[in-house]
């Protein structure tokens, strides 16, 4: 039996990606999760299954425990013998799909049932906006979750990589107040502009639209698109291209804290590694989404090449104006020399001379 797993930032979202996914596949079984108020998960079951309605308390408001005690027993459960049957698992709004395989993958083995790909339903319209929200996702209303402190930018920043496929699918708010020629709607100039944007930053996934053909999942794939530092491969065509960075010299530490400010101005996100000279033997992974920035080491370089690459998208700058400051952030030739000198670096620490 087929697995395919669909996430989205919000339930309309996920709603109408189930529908497309239902003309997809007019026989399948339809499994869908709601996580409310007071730690319930709400279950739905439709499609070629006998129709369900149930809902479980859970102790620990956690993706863990509603994996563990409500979602697998369930799937095992619906799981018919027959090996051509698909299900599709509709997971709560905000939940990353990657949270739920790590505990489904080893599970479904025995029930000869595999994952044919990772859906990620999304309103092209909404998502540079939904990039750029400060509020958290129980701030912004999209989850029941208080101490989810996560931004939607940073929901999409980790399910855009995960997912092999794409579903775009109208807004709510543009399906009510729009007509059908509205900005908002598909084919419109804010929906074209924003399925850019998603093609742009998931150039891996297959954009499913109509009777569109889906990803395939691959899980060594998923988990190299979403490693820390990791860098997509960018399109040909420049005009759709994120500004791409490149420095081979050593980053001076201070001069590019000064710069990053500029640096991310404007960028709907940001991907890349940092050699920095003040940890020469550390790779440094940086991200951004939005108004967030976050760095983080990921060890030693090991069969990476020490180098400095960044990955802007959807940023305003010129490109010949960008790379300009961040060439400047690199050591001098001076400064270079020095750096493997003993006096001015001990311990892998930077030492001004």
């Amino acid at each position: 039996m087929n697995l395919i797993v669909l996430s989205a930032l919000d339930t309309s979202s996920r709603d109408t990606g189930l529908e497309h996914l239902r003309r997809h596949h007019p026989d399948a079984i339809f499994l869908r999760y709601d996580f409310v108020d007071g730690n319930r998960l709400v279950r739905h079951v439709f499609g070629s299954a006998t129709a369900e309605r149930a809902e479980a308390v859970l102790e620990h408001p956690c993706i863990g425990c509603a994996t563990k005690f409500e979602i697998l027993p369930t799937i095992r459960r619906l799981a018919p013998q027959d090996s051509e049957t698909t299900m599709v698992l509709g997971l709560p709004s905000t939940w990353h799909s990657a949270s739920v395989l790590q505990m489904l993958e080893t599970q479904l083995e025995p029930l000869d049932l595999q994952i044919s790909s990772i859906a990620l339903a999304l309103d092209p319209a909404e998502l540079e906006n939904q990039m750029w929200d400060r509020h958290t996702l129980w701030e912004s209303g999209f989850n029941a979750m208080e101490h989810d402190a996560r931004t939607a930018g940073e929901f999409f920043f980790t399910e855009l990589m995960q997912a092999d496929t794409l579903i775009p699918v109208e807004g709510l708010e543009a399906q009510l107040l729009e007509d059908a020629a509205g900005p908002r709607r598909a084919g419109g100039i804010r929906y074209e502009a924003g399925l850019g944007l998603a093609r742009q930053m998931a150039p891996h996934a297959q954009i499913c639209v109509h009777e569109g053909e889906l990803g395939s999942f691959h899980p060594a794939a998923a988990r190299q698109r979403t490693s820390a530092g990791h860098l997509p491969r960018t399109p040909l065509d420049a005009s759709s291209a994120p500004i791409r960075l490149h420095a081979e010299r050593p980053l001076h530490p201070e001069r590019f804290r000064q710069a990053l400010p500029s640096l991310a101005e404007s960028c709907t996100c940001i991907r890349g590694v940092l050699w920095v000279a003040s940890a020469l033997s550390e790779r440094v992974a940086i991200g951004g989404a939005g108004p967030r920035i976050w760095m983080e080491n990921t060890g030693a370089w090991h069969s990476h090449i020490a180098v400095s690459e960044l990955l802007l998208y959807g940023s305003e700058h010129e490109a010949s104006q960008i790379e300009t400051v961040f060439e400047q952030c690199q050591v001098t030739e001076e400064e270079l020399k020095g750096l493997f000198n003993s006096a001015n670096h001990e311990g892998g620490e930077w030492h001004e001379s």
